[in-house]
């Protein structure tokens, strides 16, 4: 029905565009304006990509927030929202804003190793047979909600109480939920759990591929329960359905475009990209004190890698939110982590902090796929004649006009959570249902030759995810140098138990494409492949194909004062170190059950509340607007 109304709507379109006056058509400005794909302007006093002038960095910040991904770009809009507040973003990859790889949701594939993406990899290790993990970060404005498949998951309420278990004291689900609600601007209207008027666009994919639905059916079929909103706390988790996705009409919502194309027009607001941080300036004697305290942050400028620095003003704060990769690998440059690996690499000590880097956390994943006997996977939707170099005009078309169709889709928006063992409090496993036959056993690599314009044959697939996985990791400097890429080691398949959530899920992900419901689809499995039967067989798969969800968290997480791993105290500051928070992924206790983007805007609402609070409490009255939303904050620590 939506592809004829879609069809019917165009037709219209056509025959109006042929009738009317030659200035009116496509090629005027005002006609192409009304066609062009949307995008952020930039901001004002950027530099917003490598080519464009630079802004003048003069005189000190009350904030220097580090890194531009999701939590940057919600602090950089929340904390310049007074304009008292000096506030600079310092932002080491360009802005993807008006790039159409990262605006069409399909062609996020193509950002995969692109300018866009740190390209980092998980070491060599025995849990992964020896192979190199491929880890895709986003380096831009709006950091991996630029690269992402958009999926917005909350987890459970479990997950929040258990990291104020392990010390986040008001970090609970009560306190995070007012935070969650800020985000948001909810597709299907506000409730208890959803709000509307937030920076960040939530819907459903406007596509549905008829595999996508053949999998709900199949899943029904088994047994397990329908779950309208993975996001409603009121009900459990478990259960099968469609993913909630940041996307406006069909278009990829990103942190930039949510949060900072709002603040573009601030004069206090200075966004500086083509600037990677180097080092934290630490003075011990500048709080006056002796204490040791961040005055300023180095970093180097564009392509030539010019050496630049910026001076905080007296009261401010450098905010890390770099990610979980890159937030660790900066305090390590900066002298601030395990004494004994500094030494190791030449790092002068000035801090001793031996839980800096570790803890990392991803999702683990890997993929059954089948072929399909008939021509209907969203590659097919997608592309003519199964190539990625040649988009079916009529995909286009329909995305370009109505913002629909299997353009608006990245694949994986359909799936569910369920449990391994009845034993278990929570799901451990998440599947998520793509469209599309693999073309590798490591999903990322079937992500990468599409697009690279490989050939695709009919297909669908189930990707299966640990997601509340045991194995823990760690980032170590590769060396004193700031340009040389991390070292990251042992986040996967660490734990035996992560290894049986996964083989769980292969034999599931089995189960509902051998269900009634696929029958007139179903050919051949082609991962693992038919004669992969036995735990030990499903095991050396796994450990030979396993490949990132793209979720890390909790290389620097908050924690109990006791705690000697915790690096960080429930204000998000780092101890022993004035003037320093880390406000990212990285400071999460532990990984939640599910994609990790949704608490990640959640966790830098409630930093901007806590830094505001700080300020208003330490010495400056903040202006009327600031005033009143922190008078309403929910229980800022």
């Amino acid at each position: 029905r939506d592809l004829a109304r879609d069809l019917h709507l165009m037709a219209l379109f056509a025959l109006q565009l042929a009738l009317s006056p030659p200035q009116a058509r496509l090629g005027s400005g005002s006609a192409r304006a009304a066609l062009r794909l949307r995008g952020g302007s930039g901001v004002t006093g950027g530099s917003l990509g490598r080519g464009g002038g630079s802004p003048a960095i003069d005189g000190e910040f009350d904030y220097i927030i580090v890194g531009g991904g999701a939590a940057g770009c919600v602090l950089a809009n929340r904390l310049s929202a007074d304009p008292a507040h000096r506030v600079l973003l310092i932002e080491a990859g360009g802005d993807a804003s008006r790039d159409k790889r990262a605006q069409v949701p399909w062609a996020f594939t193509k950002l995969l190793r692109s300018e866009y993406d740190w390209d980092f990899h998980v070491e060599a290790e025995a849990a992964v047979n020896q192979q190199e993990v491929y880890l895709c970060r986003g380096k831009a404005l709006g950091g991996s909600s630029v690269t992402n498949v958009m999926l917005y998951h909350r987890g459970s309420p479990a997950d929040y109480d258990a990291w104020e278990e392990a010390g986040a004291r008001g970090w609970g689900a009560k306190d995070v939920l007012p935070y969650y609600l800020r985000v948001e601007d909810y597709g299907d209207g506000a409730s208890q759990y959803h709000a509307v008027g937030g920076h960040v666009s939530v819907q459903e994919v406007p596509y549905q591929n008829q595999l996508s639905a053949t999998f709900l059916r199949a899943m029904g079929q088994l047994g397990f329960r329908p779950n309208g909103d993975f996001n409603d706390w009121s009900s459990p988790q478990e259960g099968y359905g469609r993913y909630k996705v940041t996307q406006r009409a069909g278009r990829r919502c990103t942190a930039a475009d949510g949060y900072l194309a709002a603040a573009r027009e601030r004069a206090n607001l200075v966004v500086v990209t083509g600037a990677q941080a180097t080092r934290l300036a630490l003075d011990s004697a500048y709080d006056g004190a002796g204490r040791l305290q961040v005055s300023g942050v180095e970093f180097a400028r564009g392509d030539e890698r010019e050496p630049c620095s910026v001076r905080l003003a007296r009261g401010g704060e450098a905010v890390l939110c770099a990610g979980a990769v890159q937030t660790p690998h900066l305090l390590l440059l900066s002298g601030i982590g395990p004494a004994e690996h500094l030494r190791e690499v030449g790092v002068p000590v000035r801090a001793d902090l031996p839980g800096v880097g570790s803890g990392l956390q991803d999702h683990p994943a890997v993929v059954v796929s089948y072929e399909s006997k008939k021509a209907v996977a969203a590659t097919d939707d997608a592309l003519l004649k199964g190539y990625a170099s040649l988009v079916n005009p009529l995909a286009l078309l329909r995305w370009l006009l109505f913002g629909r169709g299997p353009l608006a889709c990245a694949a994986c928006d359909h799936g569910g959570f369920v449990r391994s063992s009845p034993d278990l409090d929570q799901p451990d496993v998440q599947i998520r249902f793509v469209p599309a036959r693999a073309s590798s056993a490591s999903g990322m690599n079937t992500l990468i030759e599409l697009g690279r314009r490989a050939r695709f044959l009919p297909g669908f697939s189930t990707q299966v995810v640990a997601c509340r996985p045991r194995s823990e990791g760690r980032v170590r400097l590769r060396s004193a140098d700031p340009f040389a890429k991390p070292i990251i080691e042992g986040i996967h398949l660490g734990a035996a138990e992560d290894v049986a959530s996964l083989r769980h899920g292969i034999r599931l992900g089995r189960q509902v494409c051998a269900a009634a419901a696929f029958d007139e689809y179903r050919g051949e499995e082609v991962f693992p492949g038919a004669a992969v039967q036995s735990d030990e067989q499903i095991d050396e798969y796994i450990r030979s194909s396993v490949h990132s969800a793209n979720a890390l968290t909790s290389s620097c997480r908050m924690g109990d004062p006791s705690d000697p791993a915790a690096v960080l105290d429930s204000h998000l500051r780092v101890r022993g170190v004035g003037g320093l928070r880390v406000a990212d992924a990285s400071a999460m206790p532990r990984i939640i059950g599910g994609q990790t983007q949704a608490p990640t805007y959640m966790l830098a609402e409630r930093a901007a509340d806590i830094l505001l609070h700080a300020r208003l409490q330490a010495h400056e009255p903040a202006t009327e607007s600031v005033s009143q939303r922190l008078e309403v904050a929910a229980g800022a620590p």
